[in-house]
C-alpha cells in the first residue's frame, strides 16, 4: 500500500512536491487500517487543463518504470529517461529525486533516488518492521559513500554498481530477496490512460476466458444500467480477404496465411431483452460491443478487468482521466468499489485525476482524499489537499465552493478574440 510519495523536477513539477495516501482526522468511511496507519482507498486530483495534475500520477509511473528497468540500461553508455521542468534554467538540466514510502508485507519501506539522464547521484532504502526504522544501504555520488547494512541488508554485500544503474537492480540480478520485494510492490502499481480505453480491450478480452473473471465482469457491467443482461466472449477466425488488406508488410501477411493454426479476433457480445407490442419479454438480441454500444458501455467494460485484478491482487490502480464519457454515477460506482470494504478485501489503492465536480461529495470523500493542482506564472505545477483548507466543514458544499475558485485549481477564463 502506498502511505507517501515525493518528487521534484519531473515534467511541470518543479519544486519537490508530496503526495499523501495518509487518512485525515475524522474519517469514519473510507479508511484502511495497516499497522499503525490508516491509509485511504481512494484519491481523487483536480485541476484546470494543463495544471500538472495528470503528472502527479505520471510520476509514479516513471519511478516504476525506473525500477523495474523498462528502458533495458546494462552499460555504461547507456542513457536514463529524463524529465526535467524545462521552464527554468535552474532545472532544466538539473536531476531529479523521487521517493516513496509504502508497505509490503507488513514492512514500511522508504526507497528513493536522484538522477539525470547519465547518472544516478543517490539512491536510499530504510526498511521499518517493528516500528523502528533501519537504514539498508544509502550511495552517494558526491561525496563519494556506500553504506550497505552488514546485518540488515546483507544481500548488497561486495556488490558494486555503474554509476548510470541503480543498486537495487543490481541486488535483485544477484537474487535479493528484499530487493526482490521492493521490485515486486512496484510492479503492482498500473497506470491507465481513460481517454483510450481501447488500450485495455485486449486484456479485457482474455480475462473473459476465465469462468471466475467472467462472472465478476458481467456482475460489473450489468448492473450498470446499460441495459445489458449478459455479456458473451466471441472468437472469430480472420477471413483471408480481411488478412491480405491489414496495413502490414506483405511478408508478415503471407507467414499468416501459411499458418497451420487460424488467425482469430476477439470480441466480446452484449445481450439485450427484446420486447414485443405490449412490453412483454419475448427473446434476447445481440449486439456487437465494438459496433453497437455507446463509447461509455465500451470504456466501462475495457476498464472492468483492470479494476476487478486491482481488487483482486490488492495492487495500486492509477488512472488519468477517469470520468471521460462516463456518466457521473458510473464513475462513483467504480470509485466505491474501493471505498467498501466489503468489496475491496485485499487493500486495493485508486488514484485518479477529474473533472467531474459532480464527484466532489463529503459522502464519498473524506477532505483528505481530495487533492488539487494548480500552475504559478512561471509554468510550475503546485499540489495541496484540501485538509490545508482551514475551516472547510463537513455540511460544505465541495462543488459549488470549488467551481467558486476557494480552493484554486480552476481555469481562468479571459475575453475571447471578439468578445465583448
Amino acid at each position: 500500500m502506498l502511505v507517501q510519495f515525493t518528487f521534484d523536477n519531473f515534467r511541470s513539477i518543479k519544486d519537490q512536491v508530496t503526495f499523501s495516501m495518509v487518512s485525515g482526522l475524522n474519517n469514519r468511511h473510507s479508511v484502511i487500517k495497516a499497522r499503525n496507519y490508516s491509509l485511504l482507498p481512494s484519491a481523487v486530483i483536480y485541476g484546470a487543463n494543463a495544471s500538472g495534475k495528470s503528472n502527479v500520477v505520471r510520476a509514479l509511473d516513471y519511478m516504476k518504470a525506473m525500477v523495474l528497468n523498462v528502458r533495458k540500461v546494462f552499460q555504461s553508455t547507456d542513457t536514463l529517461n529524463h524529465e526535467p521542468f524545462r521552464l527554468s534554467t535552474e532545472t532544466m538540466n538539473a536531476s531529479s529525486s523521487f521517493e516513496v514510502i509504502f508497505l509490503n508485507n507488513q514492512v514500511k519501506y522508504r526507497y528513493g533516488f536522484e538522477a539525470d539522464s547519465t547518472t544516478v547521484y543517490s539512491e536510499w532504502l530504510f526498511a521499518d518492521e517493528k516500528g523502528k526504522e533501519a537504514r539498508l544501504f544509502f550511495r552517494d555520488s558526491d561525496t563519494g559513500e556506500f553504506y550497505v547494512n552488514p546485518e540488515k541488508f546483507k544481500e548488497g554485500k561486495g556488490l558494486k554498481v555503474l554509476s548510470n544503474s541503480l543498486f537495487i537492480w543490481k541486488c535483485d540480478q544477484e537474487g535479493g530477496q528484499v530487493a526482490r520485494s521492493i521490485l515486486e510492490w512496484f510492479k503492482k502499481v498500473n497506470l491507465l490512460n481513460g481517454m483510450r480505453p481501447s488500450d485495455y480491450l485486449l486484456y479485457t478480452l482474455n480475462q473473459m476466458k476465465k469462468p471466475e473473471f467472467y462472472e465478476e465482469i458481467k456482475r460489473l457491467v450489468t448492473s450498470a444500467d446499460f441495459g445489458i443482461d449478459d455479456l458473451k466472449h466471441r472468437e472469430d477466425r480472420v477471413p483471408v480477404n480481411e488478412i491480405d488488406n491489414l496495413p502490414v508488410p506483405k511478408e508478415i501477411r503471407d507467414t499468416m496465411l501459411a499458418n497451420a493454426s487460424p488467425l482469430v479476433k476477439l470480441g466480446a457480445r452484449t445481450i439485450h431483452v427484446k420486447y414485443d407490442e405490449a412490453g412483454a419479454p419475448v427473446g434476447f438480441e445481440e449486439f456487437d460491443l465494438a459496433g453497437d454500444e455507446s463509447e461509455g458501455t465500451k470504456k466501462y467494460f475495457c476498464l472492468s478487468a483492470p479494476f476487478i485484478d486491482t481488487l483482486r491482487n490488492g495492487k495500486i490502480l492509477l488512472v488519468d482521466e477517469l470520468d471521460a464519457s462516463l456518466h457521473p454515477l458510473l464513475t462513483m460506482a467504480l470509485i466505491s468499489l474501493f471505498n467498501n470494504p466489503d468489496i475491496n478485501t485485499r487493500n486495493a489503492q485508486l488514484i485518479f485525476v477529474s473533472h467531474d465536480t459532480n464527484l466532489l461529495n463529503q459522502k464519498l470523500f473524506h477532505k483528505s482524499q481530495i487533492w488539487f493542482t494548480e500552475k504559478d506564472r512561471f509554468g510550475s505545477t503546485h499540489l495541496h489537499s484540501l485538509v490545508d483548507y482551514k475551516n472547510v466543514r463537513a455540511t460544505d458544499n465541495l462543488e459549488k465552493h470549488y467551481i467558486q475558485g476557494k480552493y484554486g485549481a480552476i481555469p481562468y477564463v479571459g475575453r475571447f478574440p471578439g468578445g465583448k
